[in-house]
């Protein structure tokens, strides 16, 4: 416990405002307004790739989920993923955007985002 009160006193204290060196103004020292937009650009692009992102993977989710849900339903038996192309890449939207609203969630028997 002393050593943290000890740590306390050896730090400098902060200078006195209007206590700057000589030839130094405080918008030299400061990030001012460029500074403060700059940091305000950096975090919006954040948040807006964190949101992109997360659709996208959310996106690929409820695609394998409904694709999953048509070979339940279709029963032929098969593992194995069909060939994309333009046909199926649309039909895949369409199972993804009607995943979205639930119906083929109700036809899988799952809740989106759970293993089971």
């Amino acid at each position: 416990m002393n050593l943290l009160y000890s740590v306390y006193l050896t730090v400098n204290p902060a200078p006195i405002e209007g206590d700057l060196k000589p030839g130094l103004e405080e918008g030299d020292i400061t990030p001012g307004l460029l500074g403060f937009l700059a940091t305000l650009f950096l975090a919006l692009c954040v948040v807006f790739l964190i949101r992109d992102m997360v659709k996208r993977i959310r996106r690929v989710r409820y695609r394998s989920q409904a694709a999953e849900a048509q070979l339940a339903a279709a029963g032929d038996g098969t593992t194995g993923v069909p060939a994309a192309d333009a046909a199926d890449e649309d039909a895949e939207d369409a199972a993804a955007a009607s995943f979205e609203t639930g119906e083929a969630r109700e036809a899988a028997g799952k809740r989106p985002g759970t293993d089971g």
